[in-house]
């Protein structure tokens, strides 16, 4: 496959692309109602495993009543005809993949479905298909006997391994599918302990009972003979036998599936790189050449653009958008998952879906929500800054808030909602800790920060009015990012004031994740009321004139028109507090830049 490349858009015009069945919604509804029927087997067959805690006699007792619905003829047809379905749709999937560049949880989700059948088919024949065409016995006696006595370093190994692969598997999947569902967050961390417990307790329950059956073994020989395998030469002997083989046959028959399916997608790459390619071009004058049949999102994985896809690409979203400026009269037209999303929205024309755009001639796009960085900076304040007492600093506080955040919520997916929220209050953490700040809070869209807990009062003052700037800017960026999707400008207010705190670390005992460092007194409210203010006074940012004059950019000049002295009103205090209303950024940056040559001329 060419790699990507610097050319403009030409190339005569060519037919619509087919329709992608892979993206076709039946298909999608069967791979997603066999997995969750697999996920509930596996539940019921886990949580059996469990009650090995309690004894073998436990986990026989717990399956008659947990597994029965899957032991009759219409469980049973049920679990291996989704057990057949998905395995194909899995197999399937693969053939068509146009490349296997991928997310790691996605990548990690597919190694393991191409893994299970691997475990999983000697156990399935030895346990359903032994009792069903040769009645052998399939009750957990058997069973533990067999994995733990019989076989235990390569059926139990590989029975613990096939456990662990499956549930994971199926949780990644369920996180992908409810992960941009609100009650997600709300249920994540109860949801993630399920998710650990259950593994970890049917492990425990399978150790537990194997060594109940070796006390129970030693107590009674003849157990020990009623479990123990048929000697060579009888018929049981030769039924084992034919099912071992039917196991081998059946393992290398999914690997010659395995191996054809990776030998078709090698074949349609082959002819894809023989066949007309397609240009998408992006912002900033760059080009990427891919074969066609690539969506829109798997050329831009496939260059290393950034792209936000909060669903992983299955259109459960609409945070993979892009606006297409040129090529869109020979797009197809949107099919039914996309379709759905657009109208949800009511996206104008020229709004698409990056995953499920399949171009057939150039195109040019522009994504809409570009996946940013984490914004994941170094914090050196920390380091060495408390003893755990606390301490009394003057600091200054910076509260922002963002704008109108009810009306981005209106009209939107949840999950698009927090995407444009969590965008903003990464930019504004990122300009806070850039300026030497510490976020102690984050509520919403409200964010408070602290500076000076190096105890420098007067460049505490200046690293905040820094960090606003910064946030002005950021959130005017957001705003032009956003403007195809928001309609209008995006808009923050800030609060800033200094006065003496309490400094401290507050929480869990120890200095671990449960101790944030928190500061005490008056000084973030007042911020935090001085940022209600900006409404009323119709600005962005106000300072209170103490924070003002710490600063230094009083001294000297007269205020710029972009700055006006106000008198805020804060509610608790009699009388209001004399402040600056900056309505200019290039005011305030002026006047930061201008204090800044007065000091270096002070220090020379």
């Amino acid at each position: 496959m060419r790699e990507p490349t610097a050319s403009p858009i030409g190339g005569s015009r060519q037919p619509p692309a087919p329709p992608d069945r892979a993206r076709h919604p039946t298909e999608r509804r069967l791979r997603l109602a066999s997995g969750l029927i697999l996920f509930a087997y596996a539940t019921c067959h886990f949580v059996t495993h469990a009650f090995g805690l309690l004894g073998v006699p436990a986990m026989e007792t717990a399956s008659r009543a947990l597994l029965l619905p899957w032991r009759i003829p219409p469980g049973m047809a049920l679990l291996y005809g989704a057990l057949l379905v998905h395995a194909w749709l899995g197999l399937t999937a693969l053939s068509r993949r146009r490349h296997l560049r991928m997310p790691p949880a996605e990548a990690f989700q597919l190694w393991l479905g191409l893994t299970i059948p691997w475990l999983l088919i000697g156990h399935a024949v030895n346990v359903r298909m032994g009792e069903i065409a040769y009645g052998l016995d399939d009750s957990y006696w058997r069973l533990v006997h067999h994995y733990w006595i019989a076989a235990p370093k390569q059926g139990l190994i590989l029975q613990l391994l096939l456990l662990v692969a499956v549930w994971t598997h199926g949780c990644i999947g369920l996180r992908f599918l409810f992960r941009i569902q609100p009650w997600f967050f709300r249920w994540s961390a109860l949801l993630g302990a399920l998710a650990l417990l259950v593994p970890v307790l049917a492990i425990a329950g399978i150790l537990n009972a194997g060594a109940d059956l070796d006390r129970r073994m030693a107590a009674d020989p003849s157990l020990a003979q009623r479990l123990a395998p048929p000697a060579g030469g009888t018929p049981a002997a030769a039924d084992l036998g034919r099912l071992e083989g039917v196991a081998t046959g059946l393992t290398q028959g999914y690997l010659g599936l395995l191996a054809g399916a990776l030998a078709l997608r090698m074949g349609r790459y082959w002819h894809a790189r023989r066949s007309r390619p397609v240009r998408v071009s992006y912002p900033g004058e760059r080009v990427v050449t891919v074969p066609r049949g690539f969506s829109v999102l798997e050329a831009s994985r496939w260059a290393g653009i950034p792209h936000a896809s909060v669903c992983g690409g299955r259109g459960r979203c609409s945070t993979c958008r892009i606006r297409v400026t040129a090529g869109a009269d020979a797009l197809p037209p949107p099919g039914p998952v996309e379709r759905a999303t657009l109208e949800r929205l009511g996206m104008p024309p020229g709004m698409r879906l990056a995953c499920q755009v399949r171009p057939s001639a150039d195109l040019a796009v522009t994504p809409i929500l570009a996946a940013g960085g984490t914004g994941n900076l170094p914090d050196p304040v920390l380091a060495g800054l408390l003893d755990g007492s606390g301490r009394e600093l003057m600091v200054s506080a910076l509260f922002t808030d963002l704008r109108e955040s009810t009306r981005i919520a209106s009209n939107r997916l949840p999950y698009d909602a927090l995407y444009i929220v969590d965008r903003y209050v990464r930019a504004v953490t990122d300009a806070v800790a850039e300026n030497g700040g510490r976020v102690t809070s984050v509520a919403g869209d409200g964010v408070m920060a602290v500076f000076g807990l190096r105890g420098e009062p007067e460049g505490s003052c200046r690293d905040a009015l820094h960090a606003a700037l910064a946030i002005w800017n950021a959130v005017d960026a957001l705003g032009r990012e956003f403007q195809h999707d928001l309609g209008r400008p995006l808009r923050c207010g800030m609060g800033i004031h200094s006065g003496l705190s309490v400094v401290g670390f507050v929480g869990a005992a120890d200095h671990g994740p449960g101790r944030t460092i928190q500061f005490l007194g008056d000084t973030g409210n007042v911020a935090a009321k001085l940022e209600e203010a900006t409404k009323r006074w119709e600005c962005t940012l106000i300072l209170s004139k103490d924070a003002a004059a710490l600063s230094g950019i009083l001294a000297g000049d007269e205020l710029p028109s972009g700055i006006q002295e106000v008198q805020a009103r804060v509610p608790g205090r009699d009388a209001p507090i004399a402040a600056l209303a900056v309505r200019d950024p290039a005011a305030l940056a002026a006047r930061l830049g201008a204090r800044s040559a007065r000091r270096r001329r002070a220090f020379k």
